[in-house]
């Protein structure tokens, strides 16, 4: 399902579509994969089915950062370990027992480099993702104060160690 979904989004940016034409591929994958669940946990249930969830959660979310990414830098992608901004699970989606119908709790974390654009890039994931129908709940911090937000608010230090 995934494969196909990115094979569709790679065909609609070859054309040159827009972002809601995108979205909405994205959309529907979404959309078929949660039609879908009602049989996956009659084989899995339990922890395997959280597991399956949040690895399938993850999936969709790679594939929208990877848009993003392709959208802004074209061909010219930098590597992947080079582009300043992190993407950390939090909450039951970072100990892979995501619920159905939960919020996907987010951390972005990205440090601000000239020529990356990386807060207008942050900002057309998380739209993105609510387009698509993901309810995204997101955090997002610069690096540099990162460590002053952990000592002020004890939920994003609470966050951090689970």
């Amino acid at each position: 399902m995934i494969t196909e979904m990115n094979i569709e989004v790679e065909e609609l940016i070859e054309k040159n579509a827009n972002d809601f034409q995108i979205a909405k591929v994205f959309k529907k994958y979404i959309k078929e994969y949660v039609d879908s669940i009602d049989t996956s946990i009659d084989t899995n249930g339990g922890k395997d089915f959280f597991v399956k969830h949040t690895k399938n959660t993850d999936m969709f979310l790679i594939s929208l950062y990877k848009y993003i990414l392709r959208k802004n830098f074209g061909s010219y992608q930098p590597m992947s370990t080079a582009i300043p901004i992190s993407l950390i699970a939090l909450g039951s989606y970072g100990r892979e027992q995501l619920c159905i119908y939960s919020d996907i709790d987010l951390m972005i974390l990205y440090e601000d480099i000239k020529g990356y654009n990386t807060k207008d890039m942050i900002q057309e994931f998380i739209t993105l993702a609510w387009d698509c129908g993901l309810k995204l709940g997101s955090r997002v911090h610069e690096l540099k104060d990162v460590a002053d937000s952990v000592k002020e608010d004890v939920t994003i230090k609470t966050a951090l160690i689970e």
